[in-house]
């Protein structure tokens, strides 16, 4: 009777410790989260990069068959507004003007006369960068118009179709902010042989026009620095 009894207290403490060693080693289950629902990413536009530049521009003569019209070389400045179209290729509009001075000497009379004018540059085409990152280089064409802005009264401007070529390299800051350095090739083009007019204003007033010996008007370049402001992805 009595090894009855305490079997029975022995299986009572036993199954008050497995109890308490359920209890202390029980983890308590906390209700599930509830899942917030992610935000969708809004798709942001495409690059768009803002350049105002400044360099100097080489402007060329316009050579004629017994004279010839020639451009001092002189400061430019302008702008790029560039869009991308496809990885790695942006469209561009670009904006260029150098104001200079014109000098047409006549071979046979040996006499120079002196004009004030500007050259100013709208082109669109295309930039193809090579890759993405801190350093981009990159090739660019664009044709568009070049109108001689000839500033003397009694002297005709003249406006002619024209291409451009160049290469250069930007160099990011940031994320938003770089800086652009390019060279170009520019090549106003005459396709009608329509000549290019100069008029002397001075003096009794006379005026001489000539034709043009070559498609090409003027050979031209620059070499601009400009600052990368860029908006969008």
């Amino acid at each position: 009777m009595k090894k009855s009894i305490y079997t029975f207290l022995a299986c009572l403490l036993l199954a008050g410790f497995c109890s308490q060693v359920h209890a202390q080693f029980t983890v308590r289950q906390e209700p599930p989260k509830k899942s917030v629902p992610q935000k969708q990413a809004t798709p942001s536009g495409p690059r768009i990069e803002f350049t105002p530049f400044s360099g100097y521009q080489l402007n060329g003569s316009v050579k004629f068959i017994n004279s010839k019209f020639k451009m001092e070389n002189a400061m430019n400045y302008g702008a790029m507004l560039s869009v991308e179209v496809d990885r790695n290729t942006m469209a561009e509009f670009v904006y260029s003007r150098s104001d200079t001075k014109g000098k047409y000497h006549k071979y046979n009379a040996g006499t120079t006369e002196t004009y004030d004018m500007s050259l100013d540059y709208f082109q669109l085409g295309v930039v193809k960068e090579v890759q993405q990152g801190k350093v981009v280089p990159y090739g660019t064409f664009t044709l568009g118009a070049t109108w001689f802005n000839m500033k003397d009264a009694g002297v005709d401007d003249e406006v002619f179709f024209s291409l451009a070529g160049g290469a250069g390299v930007k160099v990011f800051l940031s994320d938003r902010i770089g800086i652009r350095l390019q060279g170009r090739l520019m090549l106003p083009l005459d396709f009608w042989g329509g000549g290019f007019f100069v008029g002397i204003g001075s003096g009794g007033g006379t005026s001489s026009g000539v034709s043009l010996n070559s498609s090409a008007v003027a050979v031209q370049g620059d070499f601009t620095g400009g600052l990368i402001i860029r908006l969008g992805s």
